[in-house]
């Protein structure tokens, strides 16, 4: 079997089944840039209690851990990535979840070019500026009903992120897991603006393990 390739998961009311594990850490084994010891994949199930969502939503999916840890708690997924680098990899992690779709382009505030870069390994790629050959548009831009979840990734970019997901977070009211660290700083931000952003559309902050935050409307 090839070392990408992950079957269909079944996950456990408590977010804690084997399989994933087993099937993440062994992708890792066979790949050393998708190492990530201290993933909160499975946070969420800390604060969830109703564990089947209509769609899902990863942003910044990476080689794609979020969402082999989730898939099979959703009816549709959809996933955005914009590293042509890891792309290939995260194609095959996915290729048999028949409910995931697949957008290659990087979320912001606005549509137009960006180019990015990474600063150790792939896990670590960012916007770098707004001159570029990647693709970057608003997750707005979807029109995207039913949404549940969304997570979000993006190594310091989560505030653009928010502004261009504004209307689909007010209509649909998903609970959101978002990281924040001290990337934020590259872009002229504070973690703390995402506390402040995130408040003011009405949600509160369930949970939290660093780097990662659970938020819900109230």
């Amino acid at each position: 079997m090839s070392p990408f390739f992950v079957t269909e998961l079944s996950l456990n009311s408590s977010m804690r089944n084997p399989l994933v594990h087993k099937y993440l850490k062994r992708l890792m084994k066979y790949e050393n840039d998708f190492i990530d010891k201290g993933g909160n994949y499975v946070l969420m199930g800390d604060y969830i209690h109703h564990l089947q969502f209509r769609r899902i939503i990863d942003v910044g999916a990476w080689w794609g851990p979020w969402t082999i840890t989730w898939q099979n708690n959703a009816e549709h997924v959809e996933i955005f990535e914009p590293n042509q680098a890891i792309l290939p990899k995260l194609k095959r992690n996915i290729s048999n979840f028949k409910n995931c779709t697949l957008h290659e382009t990087a979320l912001g505030n606005k549509a137009g070019k960006i180019s990015m870069e990474q600063v150790t390994h792939s896990g670590t790629y960012h916007i770098k500026d707004t001159h570029g050959l990647i693709n970057v548009t608003t997750l707005d831009s979807y029109n995207f009903d039913s949404v549940d979840v969304i997570k979000i990734d993006v190594e310091g970019y989560e505030i653009p992120v928010l502004e261009g997901a504004r209307n689909t977070i007010l209509v649909n009211k998903p609970y959101i897991q978002i990281e924040g660290n001290k990337a934020i700083q590259r872009y002229g931000y504070h973690k703390a603006d995402i506390n402040r952003y995130l408040t003011k559309l009405g949600m509160v902050r369930i949970g939290k393990r660093y780097p990662d935050q659970i938020w819900k409307f109230d």
